[in-house]
C-alpha cells in the first residue's frame, strides 16, 4: 500500500543539544524519502492479514536522509509527536488536582492490562449530576424524573499505540471538557460523558505500532473480546451496555490516525439495506463549524462497511450495541490538501484543536437552534451561578475554545521546510490569549 512518507511526510526528530541550548523541541526533518515493497514476502493469516483485504503480501522499507548538525549530540527520531504512557498519566493528574476541573470528573480504573498498568476511565458532566437542569418556567418537582435523566456519549482512543495523533486530539476533548467556556458547561450539563482515553496501554507503553501485548490488533476484537487476552475492549464494550441499560447513549466516537490519507476525517456504519442518512450529518457539520472546517474533509469520509471492518469499535457498537452514530475519527500523520494549512504538516496544537472542534460540533448537532440554546444557557447560569462573570453570557455558534483563533502551520512539506514543535522559545502552535496571528499568516510566513 501507499504511504504519506511518499506524498511529503516527514518523520520528526528531536536534538538534545538543540533543546537544551536554544529550547527546540521536536522538529519535522528528512530528505530522499521513500516507502517501497521489499522482497521479504509476507505471510500472515487471519483479520488483518493479506486475505482479508487489510494487509499486503510483503514487507516494506522506508529510507531517508538526516543531517546531524551537532557533533556528540543525541537524537531521538519519531513517525510523528510522541504521547507516552506517561503523558497521559502526567495529564489526567493535571485536570483531577485542578480547583476548577475537579469538580466535573470522576477517575476510575476501568480494569488492569496484561502488564498491570491502568487502563483509566473519566466521567465529566457539570458538577456530577446526573439529570439535566431545571428550564425556565419548568417544575422543579420533575427534576429527578427519568425523563430528565441526561443522555451520554462516549470517547475512545489510542486503541494503536503508533497512531498519537488520537492522544493530542484527546487532549483537545479533555480540555474543552473540563473547561470554563459557557460551551463547555452546556455540554457538561446536557450529558455525561464516558471517556476511555487510552485503550491500550501496554502497547503504548512497550512501543508496539498496532498490537497488545497478546499481539493482536485489538481494534478487530470488538465482536467477542476476551477479558483475559483482551480486558480493556472487554470492559470498555461492558461499560457502554452497562450505560445504555440506564439512559440513552447517543454517540460513540474512536479516535484514530491514518497513514495513508490526508486530513481529518471520518467512517461511519450505514447499511445498504436499510439505509441511514442521518448517520452523515454529524460529521458534516464538523466540516463546517469554525474549528473543524480548517481541518476536516467531509469528502474523505466513508460510511460503508467492508467485511474486514465488521469486528472493530464503530461497527459493532452501531450494529451490536445500537448506538448508530458511532465513527471512528481519523488524523492524518502528514497534513491538509485543501485551505489554509495546504501543503503543511499538522502539529500537535492542530490536533488539540480539532479535539476541541469536535466537543463544539456537539452543540452545533443537539442544540442547532439559537434561541434554544440562549434558553438553556440561562437555566445553566441560573443553576451554575459563581462561574466566572468574564467569560460573557454569549454563545457564538460553533465557537469552539472560546472563540480563539487556531494554531500556527508546522511546516510546509512540499518544500520540506523544517518546523520547531515543542516547548522552547518558539513553541509552535500554542496560542494565547493576545494571539491575532492567523493560520494562513503563519502558514505564508514558513515557520
Amino acid at each position: 500500500p501507499d504511504s504519506l512518507f511518499n506524498h511529503g511526510l516527514q518523520p520528526v526528530m528531536y536534538s538534545t543539544n538543540a533543546a537544551d541550548q536554544e529550547g527546540v523541541g521536536w522538529t519535522r526533518s528528512g530528505s530522499e524519502i521513500a516507502y517501497f515493497a521489499n522482497p521479504y514476502p509476507r505471510h500472515v493469516s487471519g483479520p488483518g492479514g493479506p486475505t482479508s483485504g487489510e494487509g499486503s503480501s510483503s514487507y516494506y522499507t522506508l529510507t531517508f536522509t538526516i543531517t546531524f548538525r551537532r557533533p556528540g549530540d543525541t537524537v531521538l527520531l519519531a513517525h510523528s509527536y510522541p504521547y507516552t504512557y506517561a503523558d497521559h498519566k502526567s495529564h489526567l493528574e493535571g485536570l483531577l488536582t485542578n480547583r476548577s476541573s475537579r469538580r466535573h470528573i470522576q477517575h476510575s480504573v476501568l480494569c488492569k492490562t496484561l502488564s498491570g498498568l491502568d487502563c483509566d476511565v473519566l466521567t465529566i458532566t457539570e458538577d456530577g449530576k446526573e439529570e439535566l437542569p431545571v428550564m425556565p418556567g419548568g417544575n422543579s418537582a420533575t427534576s429527578n424524573t427519568a425523563h430528565r435523566r441526561k443522555k451520554c456519549i462516549f470517547f475512545t482512543g489510542r486503541v494503536h499505540p503508533g497512531e498519537t495523533q488520537a492522544s493530542w486530539m484527546m487532549k483537545g476533548i479533555l480540555d474543552f471538557l473540563t473547561g470554563d467556556t459557557v460551551q463547555a458547561k452546556l455540554l457538561r450539563s446536557l450529558f455525561i460523558f464516558k471517556i476511555v482515553p487510552m485503550l491500550n496501554p501496554d502497547g503504548v507503553a512497550y512501543g508496539n505500532n498496532r498490537c497488545s501485548l497478546s499481539g493482536v490488533d485489538l481494534n478487530r476484537q470488538w465482536k467477542k473480546p476476551s477479558r483475559t487476552a483482551h480486558p480493556t475492549i472487554y470492559y470498555t464494550k461492558s461499560l457502554i451496555r452497562t450505560e445504555k441499560a440506564i439512559r440513552d447513549v447517543v454517540m460513540y466516537v474512536d479516535l484514530h490516525g491514518h497513514s495513508r490519507k490526508m486530513n481529518v476525517f471520518m467512517y461511519g456504519c450505514d447499511d445498504k439495506k436499510k439505509p441511514k442518512p442521518m448517520v452523515r450529518i454529524f460529521p458534516k457539520l464538523v466540516s463546517w463549524n469554525v474549528t473543524g472546517r480548517k481541518y476536516f474533509s467531509f469528502q474523505d469520509c466513508s460510511f460503508s462497511v467492508k467485511r474486514a471492518r465488521e469486528t472493530t469499535a464503530r461497527v459493532v457498537v452501531a450494529r451490536e450495541l445500537g448506538i448508530p452514530n458511532a465513527y471512528t475519527l481519523e488524523a492524518t500523520f502528514c497534513g491538509a490538501n485543501f485551505g489554509p494549512l495546504k501543503d503543511y504538516h499538522m502539529n500537535n496544537e492542530h490536533f488539540q484543536d480539532m479535539g476541541r472542534g469536535l466537543c463544539d460540533t456537539l452543540l452545533d448537532y443537539y442544540l442547532p437552534n439559537a434561541q434554544q440554546r440562549e434558553t438553556f444557557a440561562a437555566a445553566v447560569l441560573k443553576a451554575n451561578p459563581s462561574r466566572d462573570p468574564s467569560s460573557g453570557p454569549g454563545l457564538p455558534r460553533g465557537g469552539g475554545n472560546g472563540g480563539k483563533k487556531g494554531a500556527n502551520g508546522n511546516g510546509n512539506f512540499a518544500a520540506a521546510r523544517e518546523a520547531r514543535e515543542g516547548g522552547g522559545r518558539r513553541q509552535f502552535g500554542v496560542p494565547t490569549d493576545t494571539d491575532t496571528v492567523d493560520t494562513v499568516e503563519l502558514a505564508r510566513a514558513g515557520t
